[in-house]
């Protein structure tokens, strides 16, 4: 879980704040040699994570000592305490998040993850991935406890899958949302401009939004565009899409040729 208020670091920061490789930072395991450092990872988890404010703390008290020949006093800054509805918590402490009757097994709440029927939101930060085609590829995925507690009060209930969202009293869509509408619109514009060059980062600027959020509004405008390009040429290709939507990945753009393809059946 990473407390609001922290800045999150995993093995790679960690090795770049103290110059080392990370294969050195792993190998030695410095971490444990940092009185007061606190790991932040849940117990089993792959990544460690750490608060970037107490890592800078400690590599700035390890060059003082260094420079005055003795052992480096560490008085790190306290982690906030766990708890605020903005905490970022990886997949399953998401699960554990939630009233323990609406929790679903572990199993199944992965396969929100990707699921058709029923999926997560999109995760609101990721941690050491990179950027692919607009797509982070790798890293591991967070998001806010707030963000998890809405999604579950539209959640249907688990007894009456095909029932209306649990606490809903009758049956009425969301009404749009104006900023949202405008940054589609934005989107739509700069990819039109930009067709092969424009990416989330660049995009996540000129909205102002966090780079994850950008990502699924490019992706959107990305499949709004081949959807049209469909209309005009049926026998579009994977190659076609990658010329016109600058998507390097010939599987990615195969993939959103498929999602195109689908959602113009399902329109007619």
């Amino acid at each position: 879980m990473i407390p609001n208020g922290v800045t999150p670091a995993d093995d790679q920061i960690a090795a770049d704040i103290f110059g080392v490789s990370v294969g050195y930072w792993q190998d030695t395991k410095h971490w444990e040699k940092i009185r007061g450092l606190k790991l932040l990872n849940r117990k089993g988890s792959r990544r460690r994570l750490y608060s970037k404010e107490q890592l800078l703390a400690a590599r700035a008290e390890e060059e003082r000592a260094k420079a005055v020949n003795e052992q480096p006093r560490y008085d790190l800054p306290p982690v906030p305490a766990s708890g605020s509805l903005d905490d970022l918590l990886d997949l399953e402490e998401s699960l554990q998040a939630l009233p323990e009757s609406r929790r679903v097994t572990l199993s199944t709440w992965k396969g929100y993850r990707y699921g058709k029927k029923t999926r997560l939101p999109e995760p609101d930060f990721n941690l050491g991935g990179k950027e692919v085609d607009g797509e982070v590829v790798g890293g591991e995925d967070f998001w806010r406890r707030q963000t998890i507690l809405d999604w579950d009060k539209n959640r249907p209930d688990r007894g009456n899958p095909k029932g209306r969202p649990a606490g809903r009293k009758e049956s009425q869509s969301r009404p749009p949302n104006p900023q949202a509408e405008e940054r589609k619109e934005r989107a739509r514009q700069l990819l039109a401009e930009h067709p092969t060059t424009l990416t989330a980062k660049m995009l996540g600027e000129d909205l102002g939004v966090h780079p994850v959020h950008a990502e699924r509004i490019l992706r959107a405008a990305r499949l709004e565009r081949v959807i049209s390009l469909l209309k005009d040429n049926p026998g579009l290709t994977a190659e076609d899409v990658q010329r016109e939507t600058g998507l390097h990945v010939t599987s990615h753009a195969r993939k959103l040729l498929d999602e195109a393809r689908g959602a113009g059946a399902d329109a007619r």
